[in-house]
């Protein structure tokens, strides 16, 4: 169970890993009183000691405490120069051992030590090399085998609240038992998976912490270093002149980024010892919630799965007998005696190009299926598109229903519009009943969407707003029509490249009015007289009377529905036999 740290031992202040403060080596007898420089670097790091003879000009002296005689420091200027090299080389400290009867002043090499910010430790002549190397070796692996135990005892406590399978709301709570400070653990998309308060004093608004994050950096100080993730302890302003101190730890499992995890220190600064013992917490809490993260990714992409493939069954008919299907509504919560309604939600930000295409889709999807938690919903992404199927609650009154539909469309383009563009388009068919309705509605959403693209239909539309096509569905299927359309609009995509069919048709838009015709395609009025005048020698009709107006208008009509439905017949077409 999580735990107060006021009951367990904790690591200590400073000194990372197996490093020791040079404060506390001054506790040991043998180095007791023996500082007489340098004070203000007693929080620097020890983790292993070597003699001068054995520092060469190009070692790295970081964690190093460096034991020398005092002889080596007697020249004024040369004591200065030897401190400051050492210094440059990152050495941690600086231990003169005195012989007995060696009257040697240690004066210059004191005010080096002093301006370097070294600690300078005058060692009486029993503590010689071997002597201090062994207490500096014993006390470092003794600070490294205290962290290990106390982050041991952490590893426990939150591997039991991961074995028991409460999610990841329920670490957060066992990290604020052992950590006594406030936790938001978000996911790599930004979104809060969880937010824990400390019971011991009041606690930010989360909302304010989460915005004052700033953007992950993947090769900063808070990055993955040698397989671990580290904690970055950082600053956050979460209102005007006020800040709280935190520790943001990157969340990351096999090399991916899945989110990161702030502890939000109860004091700003915070005390050296906890910041140390909260390094620990968030640094195994962080591998742990990774774990989770995990595991619920595969699950939830295990349902997305099995749902899109009962979608695409449903979408397409595609079930051997009504057993199979009653099985399979039955895993996945369809009514198979329920009405639906199928919605087509087609943008640019879905098509498979760039690499965050993907992310953008699953995203969207689920924003989808959680739109509205009350009845059935069921989302998959089937091909560039995403299709969402959707239980209406308005009885059996198709008018009820058609407009249920309708709402149910203009909160899903609201609600995906921030995130997919400006040219998001959601098309819905008739809700119809049963797997047998849904089959009818996608297949008329998708005919809506392929007619929305082609016409200057709203983003948001049914198959019922686009009537006359629907009218013209049966005709334009015949012979005669593909040849009446064809034989109307050929001369004028002949003449001119083609725009004189774009002229007739914004005359028609406008009504017959030349004016407004001109203005729309930003032509002079003269030229667009000229260019009808043509459009009527090509088609072997006055376009500016009623009779070719309507023959016009309605073999663009059919073109554009016969060409939408013969694209939408090859790909929901089932595949070819493979040749024997």
């Amino acid at each position: 169970m999580a735990q107060s740290p006021a009951s367990t031992t904790t690591p200590s202040a400073t000194g990372a890993g197996d490093q020791v403060p040079v404060r506390t080596l001054l506790a040991e007898p043998l180095l007791r009183g023996t500082l007489i420089a340098g004070a203000s670097g007693l929080d620097r790091g020890v983790g292993w000691c070597l003699p001068l003879s054995e520092t060469s000009t190009e070692t790295d002296l970081a964690g190093v405490a460096v034991h020398l005689p005092v002889t080596a420091l007697a020249p004024p200027d040369e004591a200065a120069a030897l401190v400051a090299g050492l210094v440059r080389r990152d050495a941690a400290a600086l231990l003169a051992r005195r012989p007995r009867g060696d009257g040697t002043d240690l004066a210059a090499a004191a005010r080096a030590a002093d301006a370097a910010g070294v600690p300078l430790l005058e060692l009486p002549a029993e503590a010689d090399y071997r002597t201090v190397s062994r207490l500096v070796g014993q006390k470092a692996l003794a600070q490294a085998a205290h962290i290990l135990e106390y982050g041991t005892r952490v590893h426990r406590t939150l591997a039991e609240v991961l074995a028991h399978g409460p999610g990841i709301p329920a670490m957060a709570h066992a990290i604020v038992g052992l950590s006594r400070c406030s936790v938001l653990i978000c996911d790599a998309d930004g979104e809060r998976l969880a937010w824990a308060e400390t019971p011991d004093g009041p606690a930010p608004d989360p909302d304010a912490v989460q915005a004052a994050l700033p953007a992950p950096a993947p090769h900063g100080p808070d990055a993955v270093l040698d397989g671990h993730a580290h904690a970055a302890e950082t600053e956050l302003p979460v209102a005007p002149g006020a800040a709280v101190n935190a520790l943001i730890t990157p969340v990351v499992v096999g090399g991916e980024p899945f989110g990161r995890l702030v502890m939000v220190e109860p004091a700003c600064p915070p005390d050296p010892h906890d910041l140390a013992q909260h390094r620990v917490v968030a640094e195994h809490g962080a591998t742990l919630i990774g774990s989770e993260m995990l595991r619920q990714r595969s699950v939830r992409a295990a349902e997305e799965r099995a749902r899109g493939d009962f979608v695409e069954a449903l979408v397409h008919g595609r079930f051997a007998d009504p057993h199979e299907l009653g099985a399979r509504a039955r895993h996945h919560g369809f009514d198979v005696d329920g009405h639906y309604a199928v919605h087509v939600v087609s943008a640019a930000a879905l098509l498979p190009v760039g690499r965050d295409y993907l992310r953008r889709t699953v995203t969207a999807t689920r924003t989808a299926q959680t739109l509205d938690p009350a009845g059935c919903t069921l989302t998959a992404a089937i091909g560039s598109t995403i299709v969402v199927i959707r239980q209406v609650a308005a009885g059996t009154d198709p008018l009820k229903q058609r407009a249920e539909a309708a709402r149910f469309a203009e909160r899903l383009h609201r609600s995906l519009r921030p995130r997919l563009g400006d040219d998001l388009r959601v098309t819905h068919g008739r809700p119809g009943a049963g797997a047998a309705g849904v089959a009818a509605g996608y297949h008329e959403a998708r005919l809506a969407m392929g007619l929305a693209w082609h016409t200057s239909a709203a983003p948001v539309c049914g198959y019922d707003d686009l009537r006359v096509f629907a009218a013209l569905k049966d005709v334009a299927g015949s012979a005669e029509a593909k040849s009446f359309a064809h034989e109307t609009l050929a001369p004028l995509r002949r003449a001119n490249g083609g725009d004189l069919e774009q002229i007739v048709l914004a005359y028609i838009r406008t009504s017959g009015n030349l004016n407004a015709a001109a203005r729309e395609l930003g032509m002079h009025r003269n030229t667009m007289l000229y260019k009808l005048d043509r459009a009527s020698r090509a088609l072997r009709m006055d376009i500016r009377s009623a009779d070719a107006q309507f023959m016009f208008w309605l073999a663009l009509h059919i073109d554009t529905l016969t060409t939408v439905t013969g694209s939408l017949a090859e790909e929901m077409a089932p595949p070819a036999a493979a040749p024997r």
